[in-house]
């Protein structure tokens, strides 16, 4: 089978799937946005690559400004004219796409339709209502008029998908909502990798580069959007302020940390603000925290499934999550039993779920533990490629093939 895998952020995860979907002999076209600034995967060929394994990093010959929302809508277009081009090069049988701006992804979906493949739908977020939630922030009018076109241009390109891979199951209900035939809509959830992000010691060279050795560190590594509720990180690094021994570290790009920089009030010492670092030294970076935190506004529960927190889970390290009970990394991290989870409303049930952790080191130990557990019977690369491909067969022949398979044995 050929298959090209789009992920216009260029995470990790992704990755990994198309490097597993190659070595179970298939044909895979990874393509990428090289000017998304995101926490980015292992984007270059690594020496023990399958063959039928190939990375496109497109660029689309203008200046990317990602908060702008008129240039945005322009490249978001050119990225999806640059993706098109690979389908209609590579001729995939199969395209899935993921984390594709809409505007990208009506144009990519009609390549893939002229092109006689088949177009599976990745939901990585409800976009349009996460559009409508950007446009609330900043307050800018007819916003309401373009969150209802976006959900309507959402809407569409769902209906006319071949299949769709949703990555929660509140997802899949807000389909059905929308009247997407459930036939055509499967979950599964995001994973992140065992194998590429390890426990390390917590005295490790990235920790000593930067001073953070003999230091107590909350940290927080990703994408920081102000749905991301930067404020309660500043309230956390304030609150610790005073004991030295305490840093509150955000390794971290995006609105929020832009946010953050303009805001913080205390120094370097108490909140330190760092940029992405290289993938290759993320086992380093979350091992070198006491507690990693992730953080989700209560109006982003339904439609933002922060993917960070399964990398943390992997790192085995205690977690600290302020997120709405209907989220679900929330779920998951009470379902590992690996960390304290808040309602995000108040910087008070952050603060001292903190403080519990800070001064509870059995239960630390206990959490970090069962996050390392979790990821190592749960995140298991062999067994989602297998459901990918189930997915995949059925946009193709209308049957996964796990069913074909059982009907023929019949």
């Amino acid at each position: 089978m050929r298959i090209l895998i789009n992920d216009f952020a260029g995470h990790p995860f992704p990755f990994q799937l198309s490097r597993e979907l190659a070595r179970s002999g298939h044909t895979v076209l990874h393509t990428y946005f090289s000017a998304n600034n995101t926490p980015r995967g292992p984007a270059e060929r690594q020496e023990d690559d399958p063959g039928g394994f190939s990375i496109a990093a497109l660029d689309i010959g203008r200046e990317f400004k990602k908060h702008s929302i008129v240039s945005r809508r322009f490249a978001d277009a050119a990225y999806g004219k640059a993706v098109s081009d690979c389908v209609r090069v590579f001729q995939p049988d199969v395209v899935l796409s993921a984390n594709m701006p809409l505007d990208g992804q009506k144009i990519l979906l009609q390549a893939t339709s002229a092109s006689h493949g088949k177009f599976v739908f990745w939901l990585q977020d409800l976009l349009s209502t996460g559009i409508g939630f950007a446009l609330r922030m900043k307050k800018l009018p007819f916003s309401g008029m373009v969150a209802r076109f976006y959900a309507q241009r959402e809407r569409r390109l769902l209906q006319e998908s071949d299949a769709i891979v949703c990555i929660a199951p509140a997802f899949r209900e807000k389909l059905q909502q929308w009247k997407i035939p459930a036939a055509r809509t499967f979950v599964i959830e995001n994973w992140a990798s065992p194998r590429e992000v390890l426990p390390v010691a917590r005295d490790n060279p990235w920790a000593r580069e930067h001073g953070l050795d003999g230091k107590f560190c909350f940290l927080y590594s990703g994408t920081l959007g102000m749905k991301h509720k930067p404020e309660l990180l500043l309230e956390l690094a304030r609150r610790f302020a005073p004991n030295l021994e305490v840093v509150t570290v955000v390794v971290a790009q995006g609105a929020g940390a832009d946010w953050l920089r303009t805001h913080a009030d205390v120094g370097p010492e108490s909140l330190r603000l760092l940029p992405f670092q290289p993938y290759a030294r993320l086992s380093e970076v979350l091992g070198s925290a006491d507690v990693l935190v992730s953080l989700l506004n209560a109006d982003c529960g339904e439609f933002a499934v922060p993917s960070k927190t399964l990398a943390y889970l992997c790192a085995g390290r205690p977690l600290l999550m302020a997120a709405p009970d209907c989220n679900l990394a929330a779920q998951t991290i009470r379902k590992a039993a690996a960390g304290e989870v808040v309602a995000p409303e108040t910087p008070e049930a952050l603060v001292a779920a903190a403080v519990k952790l800070y001064q509870d080191g059995a239960a630390r130990s206990t959490y970090a533990a069962n996050a390392r557990a979790y990821a190592e019977r749960t995140f298991c690369i062999e067994t989602i490629a297998e459901q990918f491909l189930d997915i995949f067969n059925f946009a193709l022949h209308g049957t996964p093939q796990s069913a074909r398979r059982s009907s023929a044995v019949g």
